[in-house]
């Protein structure tokens, strides 16, 4: 059995599952904090639609940041991209898309401000090649990686990829019998929906092993 100590009570259990979630990783600049959901946004996907027919740009030089990029521009928002380095990490067919598309791309250039009036985002202080400057903007979407709360799991025994993230098989069984995981920890797409997809798979074998017809039961204090 494992023991599950929280701060209200400890309890015993033949199974556990682990959804402890990931966070975005922050830029660390001045008014991300203060303009937080005014304007500074960590999902594209969530919060984009918000933005229609208005002026957003997204940091990062990844795979997520260039799909941002696209998706917010056929959302009918005015997109630029904003990337510390000289070039993109993402794959190359996000890059020739982003191109196609004719989205501004900013390299070589730095967050250095967020600035803002009446509670929202009104412009970006950026440093790049040329120094410093303004740029006005509607939002900003962050998307610079991910943080898996991890801890818990390795301190178990589960291993990680090299970002952290927690290793489950498709049945979301760890290599630790009886411990599984689910939702952002696991890694993959980030979403609501596979959170709940990967939780249903989780609790089905979960159930499977309890009732002695799924992987070799075990347990782990």
């Amino acid at each position: 059995r494992f023991t599950v100590r929280t701060p209200r009570r400890t309890v015993a259990a033949r199974a556990v599952l682990l959804a402890t979630g990931a966070t975005p990783r922050k830029l660390g600049a001045p008014g991300e904090v203060e303009f937080f959901g005014r304007g500074v946004n960590y999902c594209a996907t969530c919060d984009g639609y918000l933005y229609k027919g208005g002026r957003a740009y997204v940091v990062g030089g990844g795979n997520s940041a260039l799909t941002d990029a696209l998706h917010l521009k056929h959302l009918g928002v005015t997109v630029g991209i904003i990337h510390r380095r000289d070039a993109f990490r993402a794959e190359r067919h996000l890059q020739d898309s982003v191109a196609a598309e004719g989205i501004e791309v900013l390299f070589n250039t730095e967050v250095k401000a967020i600035l803002g009036a009446e509670g929202k985002v009104t412009a970006l202080r950026l440093a790049g090649p040329d120094g410093e400057r303004e740029v006005p903007t509607d939002a900003l979407f962050v998307a610079v990686g991910y943080a898996p709360a991890s801890g818990l799991a390795k301190a178990l025994g589960v291993p990680v990829d090299e970002a952290g993230f927690a290793r489950a098989g498709r049945d979301m069984r760890t290599e630790v019998p009886r411990l599984y995981l689910a939702g952002d920890l696991a890694g993959g797409v980030r979403q609501i929906v596979t959170a709940i997809g990967s939780g249903s798979v989780a609790a089905l074998s979960a159930f499977e092993d309890l009732m002695g017809r799924g992987a070799p039961a075990g347990g782990r204090k």
